[in-house]
């Protein structure tokens, strides 16, 4: 696992470099918003680890422009910001998960992993789904055929809720199966990436309901199941 770090506290960024090589990961680490983006597209990078406080850009225009020039990889924000709205805006404009400063080291690993784990390697479900296709790319989708680019996160929703087409699948069988957690962080997490797979499926191909106080369900729509 190649991952790299973007934080300018040189005590912090040993630390998780420390940690992290000692857990057999392959770490790096860079100290500004500039650097970072200089080497997001390493073709052997699984991983970043962004603070949103860097000294000469902020962690949120470095994930705007890593995702605007198509970078897919999972970015782990850490963050001093404790408003849910700072948290929210960062996973809007494309990061993976967050964690608030301090952490724990072993909730930062174990959220990494899984980040990497399920972005590794598309398994897009072999239920049929009229207007739907897995594209050329690890994780792109084919809609209706308009190529859709997905985050590692929609792309994991999008697997889960399509095995179990016409199923509600609950919020904690999301956050298990989807994000890997164990347990409810109590955040609107799944909410966010939900909204933004919702806009890049639009409502032509399928729908994804929410069942009040049990979870989400994904059916085709009704002009698709008649056509």
């Amino acid at each position: 696992m190649a991952v790299l770090i973007v934080e300018d506290n040189a005590r912090l960024a040993a630390s998780l470099l420390r940690g992290l090589r000692e857990e057999g990961l392959d770490a790096d680490s860079v100290a500004s918003g500039q650097a970072a983006l200089g080497r997001l597209r390493e073709p052997h990078l699984e991983a970043v680890i962004l603070d949103l406080g860097l000294p000469d850009l902020d962690g949120e225009d470095v994930i705007i422009e890593a995702r605007r020039s198509g970078v897919q990889i999972p970015i782990l924000v850490l963050t001093a910001r404790d408003a849910i709205s700072s948290r929210v805006r960062a996973l809007e404009k494309g990061a993976d998960d967050y964690l608030i400063k301090p952490f724990s080291f072993e909730e930062l690993l174990a959220r990494l992993r899984a980040l990497i784990r399920r972005a590794r390697a598309p398994r897009w479900p072999q239920t049929s789904l009229s207007g739907l296709a897995q594209g050329p790319e690890g994780n792109d989708l084919i809609v209706r055929g308009r190529p859709v680019v997905l985050s590692p996160r929609e792309r994991m929703l999008l697997e889960l809720l399509w095995k179990r087409k016409g199923e509600v699948v609950s919020r904690l069988e999301i956050l298990s199966e989807a994000f890997g957690y164990s347990f409810d962080p109590g955040t609107n997490l799944i909410d966010v990436h939900l909204t933004h797979l919702r806009k890049k499926l639009g409502k032509e191909v399928v729908r994804i309901e929410t069942v009040r106080g049990v979870g989400f369900r994904l059916t085709e729509t009704e002009r698709m199941t008649r056509g």
